[in-house]
């Protein structure tokens, strides 16, 4: 199954990565490949492009969604 989520800022990429964890896709046997859209060139939607830098507590939050993206099966 091909899923396109619109929006790669934190909640398209935590919906994708919920959506490839749920019990009714994998009981179902299904393979999800999932496509992530923005109008932006790069993901992470405002955690990248509106905090301030002197906010790192909140940019750390980066790490989480790149640790998702790296898995392979969201793109």
């Amino acid at each position: 199954m091909r899923v396109a989520v619109i929006g790669a800022g934190p909640a398209g990429v935590y919906a994708a990565d919920i959506l490839t964890k749920s019990n009714e896709v994998r009981d179902a046997g299904l393979v999800v490949s999932i496509d992530l859209f923005d109008q932006y060139p790069a993901p992470y939607g405002l955690i990248r492009y509106g905090v301030a830098p002197d906010h790192p507590r909140i940019k750390g939050i980066v790490n989480a969604l790149h640790k998702v993206l790296d898995r392979g099966d969201i793109r």
